[in-house]
Order: structure tokens, then sequence, then C-alpha cells
């Protein structure tokens, strides 16, 4: 187990709680926003191919970024900020450490 492994842990497990405010809220599509960007996490823990990450980084986390700076609610995006934005950090800083080239910002 290594540092990123352990910050996808991390992501999921304030995933769940974000998913569970998600549900609370009863808007569908946050649900839906949720599901389709922790969805392939946990294939990621342990994943040797720095693609991957690469890709989770760049596409499914700034769809997910994307869709909350234009869809969701003001709560959505706090929640984003507050649960999601301390884990990328770490998550960014270990890709980058793994594949030696800059990936792009938090927030997209």
């Amino acid at each position: 187990m290594n540092e990123l492994d352990d910050n996808y842990k991390m992501l999921l497990n304030v995933g769940f709680i974000v998913l569970r405010e998600a549900l609370q809220s009863g808007s569908t599509d946050w649900v839906k926003a949720e599901i389709e960007m922790l969805h392939n996490v946990p294939s990621l823990i342990g994943e040797t191919n720095a693609l991957r990450h690469e890709y989770y980084w760049e596409k499914e986390r700034t769809a997910y970024v994307e869709w909350i700076k234009k869809f969701g609610s003001e709560y959505a995006q706090s929640r984003m900020a507050v649960f999601y934005e301390p884990v990328w950090e770490s998550i960014s800083k270990e890709i980058e450490s793994q594949t030696h080239k800059k990936i792009g910002a938090i927030s997209a």
C-alpha cells in the first residue's frame, strides 16, 4: 500500500459522506455526478498503470468539477471544497511524483 492508495481510500471514505448528502438532498443529478466520479476509484487502488491515474484526474474528476460548478447547488459546491479538494491536493502531488509531470489544477 502506498500514499496514492491511501489517498484513494480517503476519497472513497469522504465520497460516501458526500453521496449520502446528495441522496438526502433529493437531487438525482447530484447523486449521478457523485457515482460517476467515484465508481472507478476502487480499481485505482493498487493500480500500477500511471495512465489510468492520469485519466481519472484529467477526465473523470474534471468532468465532476465542471458539473458541480455549472449545475451543482451552493451546498454541493461546498461539499466538493470541504471534502474532496484536500484529498485531491494529495492525489495530485502523488500522481505528479509518480509520472514526473505536472497535471491539471485541483478545481479545474
